[in-house]
C-alpha cells in the first residue's frame, strides 16, 4: 500500500500544497515589476511562526523564474559582502577580472597608496593591495550592478531572519546609495520587529527605516477552514473545531493540521493536545518567551492570570502598575499582544497561557 503523504509541513519557509494565500508575497512581487512603482525595498515583520519566511521564499522563487531578475538569497550569519559580490561575479557577463579592477583603482590621489606614491595619477598593479583594501569589494560590486542594468536585469537581495552584525549594516548602505542613485535593485527582508529596528540608529540607512513594513498576521479563519476540509477530508464543522484551535497563527495551523493528518482512526482532536503543546512548546514558544525581558514576562504571566485580559485586572496584579502602557507598547510591537480592544489586551496564541502556566517561572 502506497503511504499517505502528509500535505502538512514544520520546514521554515515552506508551506506546501497547505499553503495559505496572504497576499503578502503578491503585493511585493507587483510592485518590484511595475514601472510605475517606486517600492524598492520592503521588510516583512511578525511574530516567530506567522508565516514571514514562507511569504519571503514565494517572493524569491517568483522573481527568479523570470528571465531579467537576478536574484541572490544571502544570510546575516555570513560574510554577506564577499557572498554578494561572489555571487554577482559568477554570472555570464559580469564579472570582474583583475584587470578591470586595477582600472576602477586608477586615480587621481596625493600621497602614497600600497607601495605607489606621489602627486598625479596612481595606477594599482599589486593584486595582494587591492585585496587588503577595504573598499575593492564593494566597489565591484556597484560596478556589476551597473552593467547588469545596462544589460537590462533587475537584481533583487534577500535577507531571511535579517540581524543587526557590521556586515549588513555595509551592505544595506551600498545598497541604499545605490537605489537613491535610480538603480533597478531591490530588498527584502524578514525579521522579528526588534531585530529590523536595530537598524534604525544607523544614521545612514534611513531609506531602512523608511521602507514600507508588512506584517504576517493572523491567517484567515475561513481560509483555514477551507484548506482543513480539502486537504483533511472532513466535514466544515470538525475543520471549524481545528481552526479554533490554530486561532489563526500559522505555526499551529501547520502543525496541527499534520497532527489530524496522522491521527488514527480512533482518535479525537482532544486526544492530539499533548503533542500539539508538546510541539508548540519546544519549537515557538520557548523561543518567542526567550526573547522577552524581564518586565514584559511579568505582564504577559498578568495577562494570562486574567479572566478577559482587561486593562484595570492586569495592572491589579502588576508589582509596577505604572510600567503598565511601556510594556504594553513594547509587547504589541514584538507582535505577541493584541491591544485592538479598547481597555484590553488579548494574546492570540493557542495554548500559550497553559505554556506560561506550566515553564513561565524558568
Amino acid at each position: 500500500m502506497t503511504p499517505k503523504i502528509d500535505p502538512f509541513t514544520r520546514t521554515p519557509g515552506l508551506a506546501g500544497k497547505a499553503y495559505i494565500d496572504t497576499g503578502i508575497a503578491d503585493t511585493v512581487i507587483a510592485n518590484f515589476k511595475s514601472d510605475e512603482s517606486e517600492k524598492h525595498v520592503y521588510k516583512i515583520t511578525g511574530l516567530r511562526g506567522s508565516g514571514k519566511s514562507v511569504e519571503y521564499g514565494r517572493i524569491m522563487k517568483a522573481l527568479k523564474e523570470e528571465k531579467n531578475w537576478l536574484v541572490y538569497n544571502l544570510s546575516s550569519a555570513g560574510n554577506t559582502i564577499a557572498t554578494f559580490h561572489d555571487l554577482l561575479a559568477s554570472e555570464k557577463g559580469l564579472g570582474i577580472n583583475n584587470k578591470t579592477i586595477e582600472k576602477s583603482f586608477s586615480a587621481s590621489l596625493g600621497g602614497s597608496f600600497h607601495g605607489a606614491s606621489g602627486e598625479g595619477s596612481v595606477k594599482v598593479t599589486n593584486t595582494k593591495s587591492i585585496e587588503k583594501f577595504h573598499k575593492s569589494e564593494e566597489a565591484a560590486i556597484i560596478k556589476m550592478i551597473e552593467t547588469a542594468n545596462k544589460k537590462k536585469y533587475r537584481i533583487l537581495v534577500g535577507i531571511d531572519d535579517i540581524s543587526k552584525t557590521e556586515e549588513t549594516v555595509k551592505l544595506l548602505s551600498i545598497i541604499g546609495s545605490m537605489i537613491v542613485v535610480g538603480a533597478e535593485l531591490y530588498l527584502v527582508v524578514t525579521g522579528l520587529s526588534e531585530n529590523i529596528e536595530e537598524f534604525s540608529t544607523e544614521k545612514n540607512l534611513t531609506f531602512f527605516k523608511r521602507a514600507d513594513a508588512i506584517e504576517a498576521t493572523a491567517l484567515n479563519k475561513y481560509d483555514i477552514v477551507n484548506r482543513y476540509q480539502d486537504l483533511l477530508n472532513i466535514d466544515s464543522f470538525e475543520a471549524k473545531k481545528i481552526e479554533q484551535t490554530t486561532r489563526g497563527y500559522a505555526y499551529a495551523y501547520q502543525v496541527l493540521g499534520s497532527l489530524y493528518f496522522c491521527k488514527k482512526e480512533n482518535e479525537t482532536l482532544e486526544d492530539l493536545m499533548p503533542a500539539f503543546e508538546n510541539i508548540m512548546f519546544k519549537d515557538s514558544y520557548d523561543m518567542i518567551w526567550q526573547k522577552l525581558t524581564e518586565g514584559e514576562k511579568e505582564m504577559v504571566r498578568c495577562i494570562c492570570k486574567t479572566k478577559d485580559g482587561k486593562t484595570e485586572d492586569i495592572k491589579s496584579l502588576m508589582k509596577n502598575p505604572a510600567s503598565y502602557n511601556v510594556f504594553r507598547n513594547n509587547l504589541i510591537n514584538k507582535h505577541l499582544v493584541d491591544g485592538s480592544k479598547r481597555g484590553y489586551l488579548k494574546i492570540n496564541l493557542p495554548r500559550f497561557d497553559s505554556f506560561v502556566e506550566l515553564w513561565g517561572d524558568d
